[in-house]
């Protein structure tokens, strides 16, 4: 699913950063121009917008709060969009620990196959309203 997004965005004319915990996986995108970071810090320190899709909720929490994981080191101003298939539990404690340090998370919402064509949507969750 990430291999075909990103070459979506790379044909729209997008520059890509790529991670993924399999190295092998991401020589692919690379092969098609995508840079390769060695770890999830150094791909939030490259880029502006971070889309994660992973498969479960322990390697969400590995990607995003593990050594070197992608909260690491300084998010402020970083756009995270969400899109794994989890239960909305892990998306919630997700977007709190990325709401602490950056804006909020954005999961996305569809079919792969939508996603794959650049027709999917999200939704941006808010905070409570303050009294």
């Amino acid at each position: 699913m990430g291999a075909a997004i990103g070459q979506r965005l790379m044909s729209l004319g997008h520059e890509l950063a790529v991670w993924n915990r399999t190295a092998e996986k991401t020589r692919p995108l690379a092969a098609a121009g995508a840079k390769v970071a060695a770890t999830p810090s150094q791909l939030v320190a490259s880029s502006e917008t971070i889309i994660t899709i992973l498969t479960d909720a322990a390697a969400i929490d590995a990607a995003y709060r593990g050594k070197d994981g992608l909260l690491a080191g300084d998010v402020a101003g970083k756009l995270f969009i969400e899109m794994s298939t989890v239960r909305p539990e892990t998306e919630s404690t997700l977007a709190a620990a990325v709401r602490k340090k950056s804006r909020p998370t954005s999961p996305a919402r569809g079919r792969s196959s939508n996603r794959c064509a650049g027709a999917s949507s999200t939704s941006v969750p808010s905070a409570p309203a303050q009294a």
